[in-house]
């Protein structure tokens, strides 16, 4: 009976090539563009676009511009503007996400009198829909200017100590011409290279993309089992269940049968989704694939017991539909599979370890980074909750039938 089940659960996907293609190829052609949307939309690969109306016209402001459009991760757009007023009108226009006015030159002056508010020659036009483009403008510019403009950095620094009276206007005439010979010779200034960036990616692998590899993965699988699942219901409703008692061992084993063919189901899909990832974006399963495989069998699982759990104690097909959509979506919002967990609230992301699918793409992660000791505890309650499941499909399709 459990081979029969699993046959005839093959056998309607195959005659039925609309779901065929739903249940093969949707799932790659989904994560394809999920991934385009987000490799490029988390990290160092945001691309603002940023406007630049040089209202000054000074050598410095044009060393800036030159910098900013010269950085591949911005969008520059140089704004023929003359005024604040009209960098703020293509700003509202949504012309630009944010833009930069340089409204005065950025070498500060010797002068022993404090700053003026018009000492601040960059003005940074913001708009309150996009918010998220400002702290990343400022982060930019901030870089651009200490890698690319170091002495008008230090220019700024040294004229604030002009004012306090520690140097005089010798020292700071000096200091400047020893700024301007670096600058000519295309030294680096020592502090523009402070930092040194490491990072826990090995090899080639993109470790942002197969971080949404598994995320997709663990909601199609989801959604996937939920529909072949729903045939429980149908059963049921149709009178079928009620022949199928009558077969040996009843319906447990037809819901053995079906766990079976939506756990090899599940493998499958991921396996096309984890393919597309290597083909298209270089994800790398590479020597960790044993632990891959486990993660791809034990995710399929809890996919396949949770789904029948669910379908096993609707009461109506409605119920079971609203489990396979509103339950599968907020699994997948809290657990990490829509928006990234690091970037919710401290508390949702320890709500998120309570949703398979947080799980799921621990488990993809460790075994992808660091092989199968790192994915073991990730991958003990997968299996806990396809266990789970499937005792709660078996002890309610038992019930039924006594």
């Amino acid at each position: 009976m459990i081979g029969a089940a699993f046959r005839v659960m093959l056998l309607s996907l195959v005659r039925d090539r609309a779901a065929l293609v739903m249940a093969f190829v949707l799932p790659t052609v989904i994560f394809s563009i999920f991934a385009a949307i987000f490799s490029g939309a988390i990290g160092d690969r945001i691309r603002i676009h940023l406007g630049l109306a040089d209202l000054a016209g000074t050598p410095a402001t044009h060393r800036l511009m030159d910098a900013l459009a010269a950085d591949p991760s911005l969008r520059v757009t140089r704004l023929d503007a003359k005024s604040l007023a009209e960098v703020a009108r293509e700003v509202r226009a949504g012309e630009v996400d944010v833009a930069l006015a340089l409204r005065g030159d950025l070498i500060a002056g010797s002068t022993g009198d404090a700053p003026a508010p018009a000492d601040q020659p960059i003005v940074l036009v913001e708009n309150p829909a996009k918010a998220l483009a400002t702290p990343i403008a400022l982060g930019q510019l901030q870089r651009v200017l200490n890698e690319a403009l170091p002495d008008v950095v230090l220019s700024r620094v040294i004229a604030d100590v002009e004012r306090t009276g520690k140097i005089g206007a010798d020292e700071r005439r000096f200091l400047d011409d020893a700024f301007a010979e670096q600058r000519a010779k295309k030294e680096p200034f020592s502090f523009a290279s402070l930092v040194e960036r490491v990072s826990t990616a090995s090899g080639t692998a993109n470790a942002r993309v197969s971080y949404y590899a598994g995320a997709i993965t663990a909601v199609f699988l989801l959604f996937a089992a939920m529909q072949g699942a729903l045939s429980l219901v149908e059963e049921r409703e149709s009178g079928l269940s009620d022949r199928l008692m009558a077969g040996p061992g009843g319906l447990p084993v037809v819901v053995l049968g079906k766990f079976g063919f939506l756990t090899a189901q599940g493998v499958i899909q991921a396996g096309l989704i984890f393919l597309a990832a290597g083909l298209l974006y270089g994800v790398e399963i590479g020597p960790h694939w044993p632990a891959f495989l486990a993660a791809c069998l034990l995710v399929s699982a809890m996919a396949a017991g949770l789904a029948l759990a669910a379908c096993a104690l609707a009461a109506s097909r409605q119920q079971a539909h609203l489990a396979a959509t509103f339950g599968v979506l907020l699994l997948s919002a809290i657990g990490g599979s829509m928006v990234p967990r690091f970037l919710m609230p401290p508390w949702l992301q320890q709500a998120g370890w309570l949703t398979p699918n947080a799980w799921a793409i621990e488990a993809y992660q460790s075994a992808l980074g660091e092989g199968f000791a790192a994915a073991l505890p990730a991958l003990a309650v997968l299996a806990a909750v396809a266990l789970a499941g499937l005792g709660v499909a078996l002890t309610a399709v038992s019930r039924r039938t006594i």
